[in-house]
């Protein structure tokens, strides 16, 4: 499973790297592209405002063996490409995803799998009822990839 970082580290030895980013991620993946440009390694960038979904998926579904692929962007569309590169089979290893923007808490609702938006004053161990089944849940630090969200577990029987 690939984590979404805080932070791009720079991965050398790699044959070639896909630079993949919308607007706001463009400007964070500047630094990679300096390296990159600098040591003469070979790179392509996508561009995900220019680019449709097909044609992302496309392109990522054609990079050979050896490629590295960093994503900076916004949280849906990095959801989008996180999940098309898991389905392409890129590792942890082969890939880094950076969250742009302002981060959005979301959390999963034990009982009825709803998932909601959580105000970013709320924090683990506070208790929030779910806006779906209005059962009483306690905000857990355990984050899923998959859901994209934190798990909320039952606070009273």
């Amino acid at each position: 499973m690939i984590d979404i970082k805080n932070k791009l580290i720079f991965h050398l030895g790699k044959k070639h790297y896909v630079l993949c980013a919308d607007e706001v991620g463009l400007s964070r993946l500047n630094p990679l592209k300096k390296i990159l440009t600098n040591r003469a390694l070979s790179f392509e960038e996508i561009h995900l405002e220019r680019r449709c979904s097909l044609e992302v998926d496309n392109l990522l579904g054609k990079q050979k063996m050896g490629t590295y692929l960093y994503v900076a962007a916004e949280r849906e569309r990095l959801r989008e490409v996180l999940f098309t590169a898991n389905k392409l089979g890129y590792s942890s290893q082969e890939a880094q995803f950076l969250r742009v923007g302002e981060e959005e808490k979301r959390m999963f609702c034990c009982k009825c799998h709803f998932i909601f938006r959580l105000e970013n004053t709320v924090n683990t161990g506070e208790y929030i009822n779910c806006t779906a089944c209005s059962l009483k849940l306690e905000v857990s630090d355990y984050y899923s990839p998959l859901k994209d969200a934190y798990l909320g577990y039952v606070a009273e029987v």
